[in-house]
């Protein structure tokens, strides 16, 4: 088996490249430096006919929330254009294609946890591109799966557990969003929960959620424990989601993930756990 992975150097490519080690499954990534996907015509189906991989992971994505407003085509060609494309060729040539989609897909107004088939209704221009990337895979059809996911952070690239530990070294008080709710989500957990879809992958597409599991949080609450497992005293002041900018974000990012872990028979370790493997990650 060789698994091809666009994406090299964000979190979850990492996460990705580790768990295959760790399962002695040879892969091939493929960053920006080997791959431009924004000329993504001209590179994708060379790369996938050289590699002939088994299983394919789109792991790459636009992922600036506030740069997405400013930057329309751009992420609208890494969230949706070039993963139609990658789930084309996969579909021709019979090859299972994993695509990470968001929480953000949904306007976060539902009072449960949002199950795979609820309705979609992006609030900003992210959430847009990463729906119209679903829609998209869904329509080419073929052997797909597209994982939704929510907060992913790791303990060591840019994400919300290393910027609080970066502030909390020079702001004895931080403003943090209290007034989103979900359930962070560890890569190291995800990239397990991505791998454990191999042995059992559907032959049509399929939309599934995977998250840490455990109670719901919010952000506020994620960073006082961030700052508990450092033993920081620095103090929390609780703001609503309009403090930094203007920008409407899903007030509720729960991901119902029962329909993944009994289908694929894998059990998301509770959010707090993936806090405890991120500082081990980043102490190592």
């Amino acid at each position: 088996m060789t698994v091809l992975i666009f994406g090299r150097n964000g979190q979850l490519a990492k996460a990705l490249q580790r768990s295959l080690i760790a399962q002695k499954v040879n892969f091939l990534c493929y960053g920006r430096e080997q791959l431009d996907l924004l000329n993504y015509k001209d590179h994708l189906s060379r790369v996938i006919n050289k590699v002939k991989p088994s299983i394919v992971i789109n792991a790459s994505a636009y992922t600036n929330v506030i740069g997405a407003e400013k930057n329309k085509n751009s992420a609208f060609l890494l969230n949706a254009e070039a993963p139609k494309f990658m789930a084309r060729i996969c579909k021709i040539k019979d090859i299972p294609f994993i695509h990470f989609s968001t929480d953000y897909v949904f306007d976060g107004l539902k009072k449960t946890a949002y199950m795979p088939y609820d309705k979609c209704n992006p609030l900003n221009k992210y959430g847009i591109s990463k729906r119209e990337g679903e829609k998209a895979i869904m329509t080419v059809g073929g052997r797909c799966l597209i994982l939704r996911t929510s907060w992913v952070y790791d303990g060591t690239s840019k994400n919300f557990l290393t910027n609080i530990l970066k502030q909390s070294k020079t702001k004895e008080r931080l403003n943090i969003v209290s007034t989103q709710a979900g359930r962070p989500t560890y890569a190291g957990h995800l990239a397990e929960a991505c791998l454990s879809t191999f042995k059992k992958f559907p032959n049509s597409p399929k939309i599934y959620h995977i998250t840490n599991g455990g109670k719901k949080t919010n952000w506020a609450d994620f960073a006082q424990k961030i700052l508990i497992k450092t033993g920081a005293r620095n103090h929390i002041n609780q703001v609503n989601d309009q403090f930094f900018d203007t920008i409407k974000r899903p007030k509720n990012s729960m991901l119902n993930i029962k329909d993944f872990e009994k289908d694929f028979q894998h059990i998301m370790e509770p959010w707090q756990a993936g806090v405890d493997l991120a500082f081990l990650e980043m102490n190592k």
